[in-house]
């Protein structure tokens, strides 16, 4: 191997070439950086740019979203059934506090163009439409000659209440007399009444009132539609069947038990006035009955105000009643009833879940809970009884079963024979009812509290029993629906105890009539709302000036939280006016 040395001279030489190579690549490398340099300006160029088209989309963007939004909250304002203001002012006033007034394109059109309340009451509704126009400065596309670009708006809002079906179950018991209730509830109801019918377009909106208490009375055109078993020729009420309470559906197919014509309070008799009993469970006064789908404020406020109070709560029938009205399967009923005692535009209403837009609304009030309801048990709601009525002479009298004898209410046992010196009398159990056959007497030979005990059989006497003209006097059998009519459960238990005995009388007391509490008709009532809030039902309760368990009650019937209202006094009115704003705003379109 051999060794390299560097000498002065091989150094010399690799220096000058050193220099020439280097002078070379200074060049290449000084013209390579100055290329790099006008490729970057024009990315910087282009890059600038585009951000400054960004941006002027970005200004834009923000101008007309700022004047979209200015003008949509100026028509929604300006189409509020509520507001009392001019549209067109409302509009133009909206804009100038936000400084975009100038932008304005023409008059807004409003429909009705009616300023104020009164549009409300010719259409019921309101319908605004405006349009708002701005050239937007552009910065950066001034250098292509585009100095501004046009942002047009247009926003239209309409207020109008569209196919709203409303029930609305109206508490009537008796304790809604107690502290003017009733008074403030008729304010609240009718006030309700006319506002949703002045908002909202004729033929959209129907209205059926239900007063409940003990039971729901129907009017004899709506009782006609149905299928019922019983009789009661005064007024009409059902008694539904417990499964019946699990459904909104009402199944116009079946035959329902009729409320028969009675009363299980009091004791007292008005067969002899030839009167019916009061505080009947099945009220017979017409402002009891229920309205059916109407439209007519004024027919509506008429039925409100004409309401009593009296009875007990059945908070289950009220909903019951109130959800068929309601429910589609009651739809063939209306079209029936359509044109005639139902508008004809409601011949297709309770309309359907599916398949249509209309809105269904239940307000359900009550200033109580569930008590006590009463129905009269089969073999006592039809048929011949065992009492007998001797209308001339206002005599019972008890056939008795087991011996075929009779007994007389109010009929003397002995009389006093003056010319004689002794009393006559008679057998307790006769073989006919009074009047209807002569009567044996016999000489009373023990007596004993007006009852004889002994008789002397060999001296007798007939009787006949007469008017005060002498015409015959006979007593005739009577129906357990006319017994019902005219003489109270405590009356009935009373007669048969004195002919009967406590035994026999106690138990047809409790036999011939059957109660639902409040332990059964909380759970059906519950269990309604659900089925109802399950089909899309909204449901707003009111608790006026309830207790908690009617208030409990109400909070779990409730369609969400903003739909429970407690009330007492006048604030109800108030209650009811938020009820129907809320309705409003649901049917809001923008």
């Amino acid at each position: 191997m051999r060794n390299f040395e560097w000498t002065p001279k091989h150094l010399s030489g690799h220096l000058q070439r050193c220099r020439h190579d280097c002078r070379e690549d200074e060049t290449f490398l000084s013209s390579e950086r100055g290329t790099m340099t006008v490729f970057a300006l024009m990315m910087m160029l282009i890059i600038f740019t585009v951000a400054g088209f960004a941006v002027d989309v970005m200004r834009f963007d923000r101008e007309r979203a700022k004047l979209q939004y200015a003008l949509d909250r100026a028509v929604l304002a300006a189409a509020d059934l509520d507001q009392d203001l001019c549209p067109k002012d409302v509009v133009i006033d909206y804009l100038k506090k936000e400084g975009l007034d100038q932008y304005l394109v023409g008059d807004p059109i409003v429909t009705p163009n009616v300023c104020g309340a009164t549009a409300v009451t010719i259409e019921g509704y309101r319908r605004v439409e405006a349009q708002a126009q701005m050239d937007i400065e552009m910065h950066f596309m001034k250098w292509w000659d585009v100095d501004t670009i046009t942002s047009a708006a247009t926003s239209v809002a309409e207020e109008a209440i569209d196919d709203v079906e409303i029930s609305l179950v109206l508490d009537v018991s008796g304790s809604m007399n107690n502290y003017n209730r009733l008074t403030n509830l008729k304010k609240a109801a009718k006030k309700f009444v006319q506002e949703m019918a002045d908002k909202t377009e004729d033929g959209k909106l129907s209205i059926s009132i239900v007063p409940y208490a003990t039971q729901v009375s129907l009017p004899d055109y709506l009782m006609n539609e149905l299928n019922v078993s019983g009789s009661n020729q005064r007024a009409n009420c059902i008694n539904f069947e417990a499964d019946a309470f699990n459904t909104t559906t009402f199944d116009l197919g079946a035959t329902h038990p009729r409320t028969l014509h009675f009363t299980p309070w009091r004791t007292y008799d008005r067969r002899p006035s030839n009167k019916f009993v009061y505080n009947e469970i099945c009220d017979e006064l017409a402002n009891r009955e229920v309205s059916i789908l109407q439209k007519d404020p004024e027919v509506l406020k008429a039925h409100i105000d004409s309401f009593t109070a009296g009875g007990n709560t059945s908070i289950d029938l009220g909903l019951k009643w109130g959800l068929t009205l309601l429910d589609e399967s009651f739809q063939p009923a209306i079209a029936n009833l359509a044109g005639n005692q139902v508008p004809a535009e409601f011949a297709t209403r309770p309309n359907t879940y599916s398949g249509n837009d209309s809105m269904k609304v239940l307000v359900l009030m009550t200033d109580g809970a569930n008590t006590t309801q009463y129905m009269v048990k089969d073999p006592y709601r039809s048929g011949p009884s065992i009492l007998w009525w001797n209308a001339k002479k206002s005599v019972y009298s008890t056939y008795d079963h087991e011996s075929n004898k009779y007994f007389w209410h109010d009929v003397p046992y002995t009389e006093w024979d003056s010319k004689k010196g002794w009393y006559w009398g008679r057998e307790i159990w006769q073989d006919d009812p009074y009047g209807n056959d002569d009567y044996t007497v016999y000489r009373c030979t023990y007596r004993s509290n007006g009852v004889c005990y002994q008789f002397d059989y060999s001296r007798s006497r007939t009787r006949t029993v007469t008017d005060n003209n002498g015409d015959p006097a006979t007593s005739v059998n009577l129906d357990w629906t006319q017994v019902w009519e005219r003489t109270t459960r405590r009356a009935i238990y009373d007669l048969l105890r004195e002919s009967l005995g406590s035994s026999k009388a106690s138990n047809w007391y409790y036999n011939a009539v059957s109660s639902v509490g409040s332990s059964q008709k909380d759970p059906r009532s519950r269990s309604m709302c659900a089925a109802a809030r399950a089909k899309g039902i909204v449901i707003f309760t009111v608790a006026f000036e309830a207790p908690d368990a009617g208030k409990s009650l109400l909070k779990d019937c409730k369609s969400d939280d903003g739909a429970y209202y407690e009330a007492t006094g006048d604030e109800i009115i108030d209650v009811f006016a938020s009820i129907g704003s809320t309705i409003r705003n649901l049917r809001l379109t923008q």
